[in-house]
């Protein structure tokens, strides 16, 4: 079994997948807002329902970036309202970061993982607006993700899948 281990205290945490540089430079070689018309347009039809009801107003002209540390790649997005997510501008200064890997992010979106743990173990990382965080944070943790219909509840159902067979196979 892969780990690391924290020297200071003799801790061994299990060694948590990352994506494979070569994976990652086609990634990096697209533009910034590319990746965020990708992502905002995917949040949009996956949170179509939360968004026509107003859950995401706490967010409404707030700047987030959001960084895939090893694909490489930030996200800018701000939510406008009715019209849903919008990429945010490079210019603009981004009032929340939340930075992991891949795997770490899919481990809290499938809630593999608890939020917490990731949190406080910095394998996620918030940045900025601490109080904007903490409320992105309790909407994520209380959302009924097989009630938010679409096609979220199937792709979360996947990702698990695939993160469990990862596991398996590597011996994590």
């Amino acid at each position: 079994m892969n780990a690391t281990v924290d020297t200071a205290s003799g801790f061994q945490a299990p060694r948590r997948p990352t994506l494979p540089s070569p994976f990652a430079l086609p990634l990096k070689l697209i533009p910034s807002p590319v990746h965020s018309i990708a992502l905002t347009t995917a949040l949009n039809v996956l949170f179509a329902a939360s968004i026509r009801e107003g859950e995401f107003e706490f967010l409404r002209d707030r700047v987030l970036a959001i960084q895939v540390r090893d694909a490489k790649v930030e996200y800018r997005i701000r939510f406008a309202g009715a019209t849903g997510f919008v990429p945010g501008s490079i210019e603009q200064s981004p009032e929340l970061t939340i930075g992991g890997t891949i795997y770490d992010f899919l481990a809290l979106a499938t809630r593999r993982e608890d939020s917490d743990t990731l949190f406080f173990n910095r394998r996620v990382v918030m940045e900025g607006d601490t109080a904007l965080g903490l409320e992105l944070k309790n909407w994520l943790d209380g959302m009924d993700l097989e009630a938010a219909g679409g096609p979220l509840p199937s792709l979360l159902r996947a990702a698990n899948g695939l993160m469990g067979a990862y596991e398996r196979f590597s011996g994590n």
